[in-house]
């Protein structure tokens, strides 16, 4: 949850390794939403102020399409002050939201704030993390998350610390690995997949992976997802509930260093619409030939994301405390 604008207006929002903008709906978002949501009131805020393109004879403001791998809207840059677990960033840049897609309407969060790399952003725009990093609004320049497995409504799905770490959320030390460069994502570099011990000749020599808490799965390229799939005894994400007890062990080499994770991570149990009980894998095909790393796996390890120097990121796994 964050607070926008003078008084503040409150928000609950997808924190998003994956990019580096912020936003949130406006009084223009539209009404026929799935879920309702806050709207940013601009004239209600007496600190707000909208960015206009000084290029343009018009003088209009700026309107630009915020884009996912899914999902996608029209927002207007602005600035305002945003408070962000009782740190003030004023003047902060963002975006009011005014045309979700069909995606983006069926959504459950108000908004999502990026935590990616500067290079991510827009041009001309100031990021939350240069913000924090910046104005010397953190003492120690990392942030990290511990992912909690969802219990049911309302239950707690984790923290996010900025600034440093709680020891009660991992165990052991932090193992840590170079972000690779020219990417802008918390990108990293794997070495091997098993399952079970079993090498799925997945990721020879190596493949790339983002960090992603604002993805809920792990997504691999078809081809090494269904390699896992066989190896798991099934042909799809969808796999018999009984099953569920027996599936293995799925491992990943980063660094050198093995970080596997269990059923517990990658499946889930849910109620379909008539109410009857399904499971689904958490590991999903993409057409990128790249992995992200969701929140299936952080789930399994406290992480730290550390921007001491932007040019040479790195991110830290330990094993969750329990």
């Amino acid at each position: 949850m964050v607070l926008v604008g003078t008084p503040p207006q409150k928000f609950n929002v997808v924190f998003d390794t994956g990019s580096s903008n912020f936003w949130i709906p406006s009084t223009k978002w539209p009404t026929d939403t799935v879920y309702p949501h806050p709207k940013f009131n601009t004239e209600g805020s007496k600190t707000y102020t909208a960015k206009y393109d000084n290029t343009d004879k018009h003088k209009r403001k700026i309107n630009v399409d915020i884009t996912y791998t899914v999902g996608a809207l029209k927002g207007t840059l602005s600035q305002d002050n945003l408070i962000l677990g009782g740190i003030i960033l004023e003047a902060q840049d963002f975006f009011v939201g005014f045309k979700p897609d069909l995606h983006m309407k069926k959504v459950k969060f108000d908004g999502i704030l990026g935590l990616g790399l500067p290079s991510l952003k827009f041009a001309g725009t100031v990021s939350v993390l240069e913000n924090l990093v910046n104005k010397k609004l953190i003492t120690q320049h990392i942030f990290s998350i511990r992912m909690t497995p969802r219990k049911g409504p309302g239950a707690d799905a984790g923290q996010i610390i900025f600034g440093g770490l709680n020891e009660r959320h991992f165990l052991g030390k932090h193992f840590y690995v170079p972000v690779l460069s020219g990417k802008g994502f918390w990108n990293i570099s794997m070495s091997q997949i098993s399952v079970n011990g079993e090498d799925m000749k997945a990721c020879a020599p190596q493949c790339f992976a983002f960090v992603d808490a604002g993805t809920t799965d792990i997504f691999g390229p078809k081809d090494e997802i269904m390699k896992i799939y066989a190896a798991v005894n099934t042909t799809k994400k969808q796999i018999a509930c009984y099953k569920v007890k027996t599936l293995p062990v799925i491992s990943f080499v980063i660094g050198g260093k093995s970080f596997s994770i269990t059923r517990n991570n990658y499946a889930y149990e849910y109620l379909d619409r008539r109410g009857a009980k399904r499971c689904d894998l958490r590991l999903e095909q993409s057409d990128r030939n790249t992995w992200v790393l969701g929140i299936a796996f952080m789930e399994a390890y406290h992480t730290v994301f550390d921007i001491q120097d932007f040019n040479k990121p790195k991110i830290g796994f330990a094993s969750a405390a329990p």
